[in-house]
C-alpha cells in the first residue's frame, strides 16, 4: 500500500468505499450504462450509487433520481454528465462530504471563454479544491486493479479482465484508458498493470500530484507516463529523480507537442499550454526518465521492464548483448542497428568462444565477436536445432562481457520445434534478459506467443525493436 503520509488525500480516488455515478444510464448502449457495468463487472468492494433524475433500476440495483436521496455516506463521485451541470453536482458533492470527483465529461477549459468561465467557478466553488479535489476533466477515469481482474474500474469503455501486477499508465489522453490499454494487455494478458489513471485537463490534480502518490507504493515498479504539458516542470524533475534514485521506480515518459503541429494539436484537446520542444528536450534529459516515441513504444518499454520485474532480471547498467541468429543476414542487420544505437556487440572472451566452438562444424568456426550464427552448428549436429539454439543462448549469456541475448529464430511447431520454457531456466541461470524476433507461418506465431506469454519473454516484431528498446533499459549509473 501506499506511504500513508504522502498524498493521503488522493487515496479516495483508489480505495474508495463508496462511489455515486451522476449518468447512469438504463440504456446498455449508452456509456452511463457501460461505467456501471466495469463497477460491477470487476468486483468494486464499496457501495455504488447509480445516480439519473429519471429514476428506475440499472443491472438490478437502484437508480436514484439525486444524491439527496441517497441515505448511506458518499467517498467519490464520478460525473458522467453534461459540463453545464456539474457546478450543481460539485455543490451537492461538497453538501454531501464527498471527498474526490472524477470528471469524465469535455467542456471546460479546452473549449474556449465559456469553458474558461465553467472552469473558473468551479474553481471558487471548492474553494481553490480545498473541499473537494477533481481529477480531469475531459478524462477516461481510473483502473485500479486491486487483484486479477477485480479493482476500481471507472472508465466509460467496456473493459476486459486485467491481470493485476507492478505497472502504472497515467495519461493525459482518455485513449489510454478508453482504447489503448485495453488493447495492449489483450494481446498481453499476463502482463500485470496496477493502476492506469487519466487526468485529462488537469483543473486540479496534475501528473506531479499523481506521480508523488505512485512513487510511494511498494507494489509499483514501473510508470508508463503520457503528457501534453507540463503543470510544474521543476516539481517533475525532482519527483521522478525521486522515483529512479530512492525507489528504484523506472518512468517511461511519452511526450506529444514537439512539433509544431503536435503543439497545436494538444492546446485543441485538452488545453494545453504550447511548450517549446527545446524545454521538453532538457526537461526530459534531467529527471532519469525513458523517453518514448509512441504509444506503441511507450508499452512495449514498460511491458519488457515489467516482465524482467516478474522474472527477476538483475538492473542493466551496461549495454551489451550477443546476437543469436539463425540467419546470417538478420545478424548484420542486428548489429547495424545495435551500432546505431550504441549496443556493443563484444568479442567473446577465451572461455565463451572455446564452449562455442565445440559446437561448430570443422569448415565453419563461429565469430570472435558476440554474433552467434547458429545454423552451421545445427548442420554439425545433424539438425538439433532446439538443443543448438538453447546451447548458443545459454553459452553467450554466461559471458560476463554480455548482458543480454538478442535471438532471431525460426519457429515451426512440427519440423522445428522447440520448447520455448526452457528459456525460462536458462534466462533465471544468468538473471539476464532474452529479446525475441521470431518468424515462421502466421498461425503458429500466434500459438507460439501465448507460450511466451507464460514465461514472460516479450516478443518482439523487427532487429531494430529489439535494439532500441533494449537500449531505452539501459539504467544510468
Amino acid at each position: 500500500m501506499t506511504d500513508q503520509n504522502k498524498s493521503t488525500d488522493l487515496d479516495v480516488f483508489f480505495h474508495s468505499r463508496s462511489v455515486a455515478v451522476f449518468g447512469a444510464s438504463t440504456n446498455p448502449n449508452k456509456s452511463g450504462y457501460k461505467l456501471v457495468q466495469n463497477l460491477i463487472d470487476h468486483n468494486y468492494k464499496g457501495k455504488i450509487y447509480p445516480i439519473n433524475p429519471k429514476g428506475g433500476e440499472i443491472l438490478g440495483r437502484k437508480l436514484y433520481t439525486s444524491l439527496t436521496e441517497v441515505e448511506g455516506s458518499v467517498e467519490l463521485a464520478i460525473l458522467y454528465i453534461p459540463s453545464s451541470k456539474a457546478i450543481q453536482v460539485l455543490k451537492d458533492c461538497i453538501q454531501k462530504g464527498v471527498k474526490g470527483a472524477i470528471i469524465e465529461a469535455a467542456g471546460f477549459g479546452e473549449v474556449g471563454e465559456e469553458g474558461k468561465k465553467l472552469k473558473e467557478q468551479i474553481i471558487a466553488l471548492t474553494e481553490n479544491f480545498t473541499k473537494i479535489r477533481v481529477l480531469g476533466p475531459n478524462c477516461t477515469g481510473i483502473t485500479f486493479v486491486e487483484k486479477d481482474g477485480e479493482g476500481f474500474f471507472s472508465s466509460f469503455i467496456p473493459m476486459g479482465k486485467t491481470k493485476a501486477g507492478s505497472l502504472a499508465i497515467v495519461s493525459q489522453s482518455g485513449f489510454i484508458n478508453g482504447a489503448y490499454y485495453p488493447d495492449f494487455t489483450s494481446r498481453n494478458p499476463n502482463l500485470g498493470v496496477r493502476y492506469v489513471i487519466t487526468i485529462g485537463n488537469k483543473m486540479d490534480l496534475d501528473e506531479n500530484d499523481i506521480l508523488e502518490y505512485l512513487i510511494h507504493d511498494k507494489d509499483l515498479s514501473t510508470i508508463g507516463m503520457y503528457i501534453e504539458s507540463f503543470r510544474d516542470v521543476r516539481r517533475f524533475i525532482k519527483l521522478c529523480n525521486e522515483a529512479y534514485k530512492n525507489y528504484g521506480k523506472r518512468i517511461v515518459l511519452l511526450r506529444s507537442g514537439l512539433s509544431s503541429i503536435g503543439s497545436n494539436a494538444t492546446t485543441s484537446h485538452t488545453g494545453a499550454l504550447a511548450e517549446k520542444s527545446e524545454l521538453i528536450k532538457a526537461v526530459i534529459a534531467q529527471s532519469h526518465c525513458i523517453q518514448a516515441d509512441d504509444f506503441w513504444d511507450l508499452f512495449n518499454i514498460t511491458r519488457t521492464l515489467s516482465f524482467m520485474k516478474d522474472t527477476n532480471i538483475k538492473p542493466i547498467y551496461d549495454a551489451s548483448a550477443c546476437v543469436v541468429t539463425i540467419s546470417g543476414a538478420a545478424g548484420a542487420i542486428m548489429a547495424d542497428w545495435s551500432e546505431k544505437y550504441g549496443v556493443k556487440i563484444p568479442l567473446l572472451d577465451d572461455e565463451t568462444y572455446s564452449n562455442l566452438a565445440k559446437l561448430y562444424p570443422p569448415w565453419m568456426a563461429p565469430n570472435k565477436y558476440a554474433l552467434i550464427d547458429y545454423w552451421p552448428a545445427v548442420e554439425n549436429a545433424k539438425g538439433d536445432y532446439q538443443r543448438i539454439l538453447l546451447d548458443c543462448i545459454d553459452i553467450g549469456l554466461s559471458s560476463p562481457r554480455i548482458n543480454a541475448a538478442f535471438v532471431a529464430a525460426y519457429h515451426n511447431a512440427t519440423a522445428w520445434k522447440v520448447d520455448w520454457n526452457l528459456l525460462k531456466e536458462i534466462m533465471a541461470r544468468h538473471q539476464k534478459p532474452i529479446f525475441i524476433w521470431l518468424f515462421g507461418e502466421y498461425h503458429e506465431l500466434i500459438e507460439a506467443e501465448k507460450i511466451f506469454q507464460e514465461i514472460k519473454i516479450p516478443i518482439y516484431h523487427s532487429e531494430r525493436e529489439i535494439v532500441q528498446t533494449f537500449k531505452k533499459i539501459v539504467q544510468l549509473k
